[in-house]
């Protein structure tokens, strides 16, 4: 997952109240704030500033880069504008995803899906109870989501449960290491040189590190390779789980 950075806004402020919290839904807002350098890092170093006296807040800030915590999962945010006594507020961990410019907004809102998923397990929320800002007081948000940017709320929700089930799996133990044998992650193999090429900058504009191989004829876009074979599997799956039809390939190294 991608790095999560603990930046809670200060004790006593507004925007934290110090109520306690058990969550049993998460609701998903877009920040609705474009201004360049508006990432996950700005908008936690908000609530320590001119923020901090307001009493609107969220649990996470979520970048294509970066989550920032802001506020502990087990005390209130104000986020959904349903009242101080709302369900929403009282019952919902608030995930906002960044706009800001430079930010991918895939990447961003994948980003989103997976912490979902993460904390959809440690709390035992099911899927039912995530939910878009709208549900609560019918705002357009998330808006960018909610007008099918970079993909709509379906799409959303599949995302989370493909991650959800991925990090749902039991814990194997290790597999002895075949020597002189890794297994490559490839997301596609093609005769001409052109699409291997379109399918490589497709891949890298996701932010994914990817190089292109040759075996057996074929150009292969490769997404990583690895000497445990379960590691390649819940590589791929992670891929599989954002959309990317991933593959795990036996490569004999000499």
């Amino acid at each position: 997952m991608t790095q999560i950075k603990e930046l809670y806004a200060p004790s006593g402020a507004n925007c934290r109240p110090g109520l306690a919290l058990l969550p049993r839904y998460i609701t998903i807002h877009n920040t609705a704030n474009t201004s360049k350098g508006a990432g996950a890092q700005s908008h936690a170093a908000y609530l320590h500033g001119w923020g901090k006296d307001k009493s609107v807040s969220w649990h996470y800030a979520v970048d294509d880069k970066l989550i920032t915590h802001c506020i502990p999962d087990v005390e209130v945010a104000w986020h959904a504008g349903d009242g101080v006594n709302g369900t929403g507020n009282r019952q919902s961990l608030a995930i906002e995803i960044c706009e800001n410019p430079e930010s991918n907004l895939l990447a961003a809102t994948d980003n989103a899906a997976e912490l979902t998923a993460a904390l959809m397990k440690q709390y035992g929320v099911p899927i039912g109870n995530v939910v878009q800002h709208n549900h609560w007081n019918g705002k357009d948000c998330p808006r960018r989501i909610r007008r099918g940017e970079p993909y709509d709320w379906t799409m959303f929700l599949a995302k989370v449960q493909g991650f959800f089930a991925v990090q749902a799996k039991p814990e194997t133990a290790p597999q002895p290491q075949a020597e002189g044998v890794l297994w490559a992650v490839q997301t596609g193999a093609y005769r001409v040189r052109e699409n291997a090429q379109a399918a490589l900058a497709a891949m890298k504009s996701k932010g994914y590190e990817a190089y292109v191989t040759k075996s057996g004829g074929l150009m292969r876009v490769q997404l990583g390779a690895f000497a445990v074979r379960q590691n390649a599997a819940n590589y791929a799956a992670k891929l599989n789980a954002q959309g990317i039809t991933a593959f795990v390939v036996r490569k004999e190294v000499k």
